[in-house]
């Protein structure tokens, strides 16, 4: 692999980080949830914190499945990041610092699907 090509897993990677930090970002800033179960809690937050984790671990191993796996990931983030800023400025309740996270997220994604995929096409 190439300068290049060794550089772009550890740009997803770290795309990766900044959604986590994100999703902790925004996990302070709403109210506390109510769980119904301890189960329930454990699945939302190993799908908010550790997803991101998980594919920015499997991005480092470079390889063309693994850039893919990070392409799909920020495409259904930046879809819902697109949702939630459109249900956030329709309904006008959220506060300027939620709408820039959500923008925040939402532009980590896009990036992540452009360098991942230029990665899928380049490997």
């Amino acid at each position: 692999m190439t300068n290049t090509g060794n550089l772009m897993p550890r740009l997803m990677a770290a795309l990766c980080l900044g959604l986590f930090a994100g999703a902790m970002a925004f996990d302070g800033l709403e109210p506390e949830r109510i769980f119904s179960s301890a189960l329930h809690q454990s699945i939302w937050y190993g799908f908010q914190f550790g997803l991101p984790v998980l594919v920015g671990g499997v991005c480092l191993t470079g390889t063309r499945w693994a850039a893919m796996i990070g392409v799909m990931y920020g495409t259904i983030g930046l879809a819902l990041d697109l949702a939630t800023f459109v249900q956030s400025m329709t309904a006008g309740m959220d506060s300027l610092h939620v709408i820039g996270l959500i923008l925040l997220t939402a532009f980590f994604n896009f990036l992540l699907i452009v360098i991942g995929g230029r990665q899928v096409l380049t490997v």
